[in-house]
C-alpha cells in the first residue's frame, strides 16, 4: 500500500470516528504498517528452552542474552571456559549441556576482543582439553575469533554478524562487550547495540553470553551500556575472587590453592542457582585449567545477615553511625573502618563484601554522599540515639 493511500485511509477512518489525524502528527504515525505486530492468537505457546543446567536447575535461555560480570582478573573468562567445555563435552563439573535431545552436536563461537594471541591459544587448548578434543586440529564444534587487532568498534560488530551467519552457533561467547561500542556511556550508541544483540540471539535461536566489567568501587555494570544491559538480559552471573579462608567449605584440602573464584547468579528469570566456586590450576595440562571445587559451600549460620544480603536502611545507618565522622574520605578508608567494627562477643569484624554492600546501599539510601572516590555522611539524614557533641558540652 502506498504511503499517500495509507494516509488517506487513516484520514477517512479518523473523520468517521470523530478523531483528529493532527494528534502527534509530527511523529508520522499515520503511514506506519502495524498489522504484523499484533499477536496471532492461533500461534501455539512454545515453552522456554535452555542450553545448560546445574543440579537439575536449567539456565541460559535459548534466544536470550546472558552476562558474566566481575572486576578485572576475577575469573570471568575462566567461567566462560567452564561453560564452553560443558556444552562441548556434555558435562563439566556440575554444569551440564541441556539441549542434547534437540541439538546433539552443539557449536560454540568464542569471540575474543581483549586477549593477546598466546592467551587466546591457551584458552583454546584449555577448552579442548576439558572437552576431550584434539587441540592441535581445527574443530568444527569450536570456532574462535580474535578481534583485538580490529580497531574500529563498528567493524568488530560487522565481523561478528558475518561469523554468526557462517558458523550458526548454539552459543555465542563475546569476551569483551565494551569493545563493540565506541563509548559505553553514550545512550544513543548503546541502546541500539543492545537491541541488535537481542535480535541476533533471537534470529539465530542461540544463547549469547557477554563479558561486561563492573565498576571498581561498586558491583554495578560499567557505564550506560551496563545499565541498559542489566534491564535487557535474562541472566547475570557475577564472579569474584575470594580467599579459601573467607569461604565456608564442606571439605578443606591444604593442597588446594588459597585463591578461589566464587560464581553467583545475581539475576535470573528461572529458578535461582546455588553459588559455586572454582579455582585455577596453573600447571594442569601445561597451560592451566579452571577446576570446579567438588565440595559444597556451607551456608553461614553464624549471622542472620549474610554478606550478600541487601542491608536495610536502618542497618546501614547503625553501622555508619558507629564509624562516624565520615568527611570526604576514600572508599578504601571507609571500608576498612567498617571491617574493623566488632560485634559484642565476636573476635573479628565484618567481611569485605558486607562492608562494600553497606557503602553501596547507603549511597542509594541517600545516607552517604559520593563524589568520585570520596564519601561523606549527610548527618541530617540520620537520627542519632544520643545527642551529638557540641561546643557547649563541658567535656
Amino acid at each position: 500500500m502506498g504511503e499517500s493511500n495509507n494516509i488517506d485511509i487513516i484520514a477517512q477512518l479518523a473523520e468517521r470516528e470523530g478523531l483528529s489525524v493532527e494528534f502527534l502528527a509530527e511523529d508520522k504515525w499515520m503511514d506506519v504498517e502495524i498489522a504484523e505486530d499484533f499477536l496471532d492468537f492461533t500461534e501455539p505457546y512454545r515453552p522456554p528452552r535452555y542450553t545448560l543446567s546445574r543440579e537439575g536447575v536449567p539456565f541460559a535461555n535459548v534466544g536470550e542474552l546472558h552476562i558474566i560480570s566481575g572486576k578485572p582478573g576475577n575469573g570471568k573468562t575462566g567461567l566462560m571456559t567452564i561453560l564452553m567445555a560443558a556444552i562441548l563435552s556434555g558435562k563439566y563439573g556440575k554444569t551440564e549441556y541441556a539441549l542434547a535431545a534437540e541439538r546433539p552436536t552443539p557449536v560454540v563461537l568464542y569471540i575474543d576482543t581483549e586477549q593477546g594471541k598466546d592467551d587466546t591459544i591457551a584458552l583454546k587448548n584449555r577448552v579442548c582439553t576439558m572437552s576431550k578434543l584434539d587441540y592441535t586440529k581445527d574443530q568444527p564444534q569450536l570456532k574462535i575469533m580474535r578481534l583485538r587487532d580490529t580497531e574500529d568498534a563498528s567493524m568488530r560488530w560487522r565481523k561478528i554478524l558475518r561469523a554468526v551467519f557462517e558458523v550458526k552457533p548454539t552459543d555465542i561467547f563475546l569476551d569483551g562487550m565494551l569493545d563493540i561500542v565506541k563509548d559505553y556511556n553514550d545512550q544513543v550508541e548503546c541502546q541500539p547495540v543492545m537491541r541488535k544483540c537481542m535480535m541476533l540471539a533471537n534470529h539465530y535461536d542461540c544463547s549469547m553470553w557477554m563479558v561486561l566489567h563492573e565498576n571498581p568501587m561498586v558491583d554495578k555494570l560499567v557505564g550506560v551500556l551496563g545499565s541498559i544491559a542489566q534491564r535487557k538480559v535474562a541472566e547475570i552471573f557475577s564472579v569474584v575472587k575470594v580467599k579459601q579462608s573467607e569461604l565456608k567449605l564442606s571439605d578443606r584440602d591444604i593442597n588446594l590453592p588459597e585463591i578461589y573464584f566464587k560464581v553467583k547468579q545475581v539475576k535470573a528469570r528461572n529458578r535461582d542457582l546455588k553459588d559455586w566456586i572454582f579455582y585455577f590450576d596453573p600447571t594442569a595440562a601445561g597451560w592451566g585449567l579452571p577446576i570446579e571445587f567438588a565440595g559444597e559451600l556451607v551456608p553461614d549460620t553464624t549471622d542472620s545477615k549474610s554478606d550478600d544480603e541487601t542491608p536495610t536502611k536502618e542497618f546501614c545507618e547503625e553501622k555508619l553511625k558507629a564509624v562516624a565522622p565520615i568527611d570526604h574520605i576514600s572508599y578504601t578508608t571507609l571500608r576498612e573502618r567498617l571491617k574493623n567494627l566488632r560485634e559484642p562477643g565476636e573476635d573479628h569484624g565484618m567481611g569485605s563484601t558486607k562492608a562494600r554492600n553497606i557503602i553501596q546501599y547507603a549511597v542509594s539510601y541517600k545516607i552517604l554522599e559520593q563524589d568520585g572516590n570520596k564519601y561523606w555522611m549527610d548527618t541530617d539524614s540520620i537520627r542519632f540515639d544520643e545527642p551529638q557533641e557540641s561546643d557547649k558540652d563541658p567535656f
